[in-house]
């Protein structure tokens, strides 16, 4: 007779053994999760590996795309660092069109734990032609996915930060043939402009400052890495300009006017103003020309003997950069004048004598400055010797 109790604790059994589908399903997922993490682990930290990195930049470089080396470098691209000034950059210091391989090995003397350095040589086909290069690497303070010691390339090296430079208010300013804008309103001691330039690959770079009325201003300066927002990293003042043959030519012509008309209108009685409507001067020094041009009337003009007419016969000029206190570009104009002379000489009666009223004529001839300022692209009138002495005509 068939053991009934047997059987059904056989049966039990094996219902017991049995997993439902979905826990299956769950443990799956759990191993695979697990696998996954694992790899990813792994591959996260041989990805963060710092030598690795180190390799990578150097195996990016020798394969010549220096597009790929510019992003494994970590460099943010802006007006003059890009892959195309980067490269030029290794070509001036690494002459990295030739590097055909390299040696690098890690230095144990690192700053801190937090720095990594690698001394890479490269080296080209050229005999006894190496070039050495440090490469830093620094944990940032921030983990890669909140676990992962984050290592980067330390681009300080690569790098000439916060550039800036000084040059003449209103000039046009090139760097490498890349035009700059200014970032402030000239200075009203200095009448100078500051130009930013944010990060410069090191090497050489040209300066080039255009200004209306000026022939171009070049140079060519060598730039280290650094960090330059203390400093300028140059300073282009007026002095260092020079004028165009054009522009001299008008500020001789506009020399001579002014003097021929400081006398025709003093001789015919007008104010100051008359030759303000026509000429530019600087605001400092008006108020101080004014009283000169009065005085030049009341002392020359208008006494009973006194210039009656001037003739002007011959003008003959020169130029040259003069100092000015405020740092404005400036030019004297030098001039020596020639001229026939016409005035009124009277004398008194007296006891000993009759009066009489005589006119004269006679030649003269004087010498003249003018002093002109350049000041945001304006030229101005800041002086002239030919309202200081009148001119030389007869009085006896």
């Amino acid at each position: 007779m068939p053991n009934n109790k047997s059987s059904v604790s056989h049966e039990k059994k094996k219902k017991k053994r049995k997993i439902p589908l979905a826990v299956k399903c769950i443990l799956i997922i759990i191993i695979l999760l697990g696998i996954a993490l694992t790899l990813f682990f792994f591959y996260i930290k041989q990805q963060t590996n710092p030598y690795r990195i180190a390799t990578k930049y150097a195996e990016t470089f020798m394969s010549k795309d220096v597009s790929a080396l510019f992003r494994v470098t970590g460099l943010k691209e802006d007006t003059f660092t890009t892959p195309e000034t980067f490269r030029s950059y290794l070509q001036e210091r690494l002459n990295y069109d030739k590097i055909s391989a390299y040696n690098m090995v890690e230095f144990s003397n690192a700053k801190d734990e937090n720095t990594k350095q690698y001394g890479i040589t490269w080296q080209t086909n050229e005999r006894n032609r190496e070039y050495s290069q440090t490469l830093t690497l620094k944990k940032s303070a921030q983990k890669l996915y909140f676990f992962f010691d984050n290592w980067e390339i330390d681009t300080s090296e690569f790098l000439a930060q916060n550039c800036s430079l000084n040059a003449p208010a209103k000039a046009a300013v090139f760097i490498d043939n890349i035009e700059v804008p200014a970032d402030t309103d000239s200075s009203q001691t200095t009448n100078l402009s500051v130009y930013k330039l944010g990060s410069l690959f090191p090497g050489r770079h040209t300066i080039t400052v255009k200004m209306a009325d000026f022939t171009d201003f070049s140079t060519t300066i060598n730039m280290e890495s650094g960090d330059y927002s203390k400093q300028k990293i140059y300073t282009i003042t007026p002095s260092m300009l020079k004028i165009t043959a054009e522009t001299e030519k008008t500020l001789i012509k506009d020399g001579e006017n002014l003097i021929r008309d400081i006398y025709k209108y003093a001789l015919a009685g007008k104010s100051f103003k008359k030759l303000a409507d026509i000429y530019t001067f600087e605001d400092t020094s008006e108020q101080r020309l004014e009283q000169a041009y009065n005085a030049l009337i009341t002392n020359h003009i208008k006494p009973a003997t006194h210039l009656t007419d001037v003739s002007f016969t011959s003008y003959n000029a020169s130029t040259a950069t003069t100092y000015a206190e405020d740092g404005c570009y400036a030019i004297k104009v030098s001039a020596n004048v020639d001229y026939t002379a016409n005035s009124v000489v009277v004398k008194e009666s007296t006891a000993e004598g009759g009066g009489f009223r005589q006119s004269k004529s006679g030649p003269g001839s004087s010498f003249f400055t003018i002093t002109f300022h350049y000041k945001k692209g304006i030229w101005s009138i800041s002086d002239t010797t030919a309202l200081d002495a009148c001119i030389y005509y007869i009085k006896y």
